[in-house]
């Protein structure tokens, strides 16, 4: 394989001229990089990433934790991560947790191993002061949960979760609905608590609560969705005419056990989910959710990433930063008569 020496050679430069080309530091002029560009690819040069990260000290990687990879909320923020990742000439490691805290723990002490440069990690589960302690100086972005936690090396990306369920809550009162039912995501993930209470609060100014507000506990996805309107909420006596889920995945799901079930939707009970995910707009009827900024979520957590690792190179200190984004209501067929 073709070295930089061979190309300086080929071209009559140095090698230092090899270099500024390639990396655009330092002006070379037109006829020169032009020479120099021609015997890159006479030469089928390709610059090795491994010598350049063992001279400048960055490998290049950066680790990217998600809960479900087959969720299409995750996708689309990983989307989001890459496209920054590629500006900059990183690679990315996907890696899925099932949303097990020991899984996250384990990913993360293998992200070290490998040596990335930070790491972005998507709603974990695991202790505070333990995800902390894991990043071990390492650069951190905690997406979709808000830390309590003070660490100049862990920024915070989050969506306001409470106001978005809030705001589906109150568009299901002023439909004139009286009696809901909740499939909330778990009870250790944060973004899945404030979208409970986001939703029961607005409640709660209306009355609602007690007999007239049925809350279950599922994992986000599909299967919990189905099974629990199906086993559970249709086998209620007095039925709820709306149904809140935590995600679309178990908003999907629970209107395809309402439809197995015979009940019309909106006409019979009423379904939202939240995330706006990209099926969401195409099941039937089309779902009512919360759009969050997923795409765009995870090209800021990648950009605050690259922030964090350069001024730790340059040895600069880092405040951490807690980013919110907004989410709004989406209105579709699943809530509207």
């Amino acid at each position: 394989m073709a070295n930089m020496k061979d190309v300086a050679k080929r071209a009559g430069v140095s090698v230092a001229t090899v270099s500024n080309v390639m990396s655009g530091k330092k002006y070379v002029s037109p006829e020169l990089k032009r020479v120099v560009l021609e015997s890159i690819d006479a030469l089928q040069y390709r610059p090795s990433k491994i010598a350049r990260s063992l001279k400048i000290r960055k490998s290049f990687l950066v680790g990217l934790l998600v809960p479900d990879i087959t969720n299409p909320y995750f996708a689309e923020i990983a989307r989001g991560v890459e496209s920054i990742a590629l500006e900059h000439d990183y690679q990315m490691f996907l890696c899925n947790s099932d949303g097990r805290s020991y899984r996250e723990e384990e990913t993360l002490i293998s992200f070290l191993g490998h040596g990335v440069d930070g790491v972005i990690n998507v709603a974990p589960r695991m202790d505070e002061e333990l995800l902390a302690d894991l990043s071990n100086g390492m650069p951190m972005v905690i997406l979709d949960r808000h830390l309590k936690i003070e660490n100049p090396l862990i920024d915070v990306v989050y969506t306001n979760n409470f106001k978005g369920s809030a705001q589906l809550a109150r568009h299901l009162l002023d439909k004139g609905h009286k009696r809901f039912a909740c499939i909330s995501g778990p009870k250790d993930v944060p973004s899945a608590v404030r979208r409970l209470q986001g939703f029961c609060s607005e409640l709660e100014k209306d009355g609602i609560k007690g007999e007239n507000l049925k809350i279950y506990f599922g994992g986000f996805k599909y299967e919990d969705g189905f099974k629990i309107m199906k086993q559970y909420i249709l086998k209620l006596k007095i039925r709820p005419t709306a149904v809140f889920a935590g995600n679309d995945m178990m908003a999907w799901g629970a209107i395809e056990a309402a439809k197995q079930n015979g009940l019309k939707i909106p006409e019979d009970i009423a379904i939202a989910g939240f995330d706006n995910v990209l099926y969401s707009s195409l099941v039937i009827p089309s779902m009512t959710t919360v759009d969050q900024p997923k795409y765009e979520a995870g090209r800021t957590a990648m950009k605050l990433l690259l922030e964090k690792i350069i001024k730790k190179q340059h040895g600069e200190y880092v405040d951490t930063r807690k980013i919110e984004l907004d989410s709004h209501l989406i209105v579709r067929e699943s809530t509207q008569v």
